[in-house]
Formats: structure tokens, C-alpha cells, sequence
């Protein structure tokens, strides 16, 4: 029983020291960029359903390390999968994100 405390103990403490050196890179890498105020991120996107949600969730993760929140729009170009509905979806969670669909 002790050395499976032991085992959890240190299992946390490695999770935790990798959390931290991920933190620190982030910012190392992160901290020097100077950034133009009026950058606006288009992205065109078309039959992307299976990735499009983890690539937008990154950026938006990336902007809010970085301390700002800049407009992204998203062209859905004429899609047939289900590339736009999940498009909708993170945009009601981000009001930065805009959409238009070209048929």
C-alpha cells in the first residue's frame, strides 16, 4: 500500500513538473512577439469536419496565452460534410470567430 502512495505521489509530481515546463516554453516562446492590433486571422476551410474543430480550439488557445483575442474568419467553401455545423457550434462559444459560406 505504501508504495503504490509512493507510486501516485510521484506520478503527480512528474505530470506537474511537465505542466510547468510546458507553461514556461509557451511563455519563453511567446513573450517577445510583438503583434500588429488590427491582425485578422481568414481562414478557408472546405470538408474539413475532422479537424477543423481541434485547429480552431489551438489558435484559440494560442491567442488567449498570448494575451489577446483577435476576429477569425472562417470561408466555409461550398463543404458537404458537417465541416459548418461544427463551425456554428464554436462560434457560439467565441464571438471572435465569424462564418460565411460560399455555396
Amino acid at each position: 500500500m505504501e508504495n503504490l502512495f509512493y507510486f501516485f505521489v510521484i506520478t503527480f509530481s512528474i505530470i506537474g513538473w511537465y505542466i510547468l515546463l510546458k507553461e514556461l516554453s509557451h511563455y519563453m516562446l511567446y513573450r517577445n512577439i510583438d503583434l500588429d492590433k488590427d491582425i485578422k486571422c481568414k481562414i478557408i476551410v472546405n470538408n474539413n469536419e475532422d479537424n477543423i474543430e481541434v485547429f480552431l480550439r489551438r489558435i484559440i488557445y494560442i491567442q488567449n496565452k498570448m494575451g489577446i483575442l483577435k476576429n477569425i474568419e472562417i470561408i466555409d467553401y461550398s463543404s458537404k460534410d458537417e465541416t459548418y455545423r461544427i463551425l456554428e457550434k464554436i462560434h457560439e462559444e467565441y464571438p471572435n470567430i465569424k462564418l460565411r459560406k460560399i455555396l
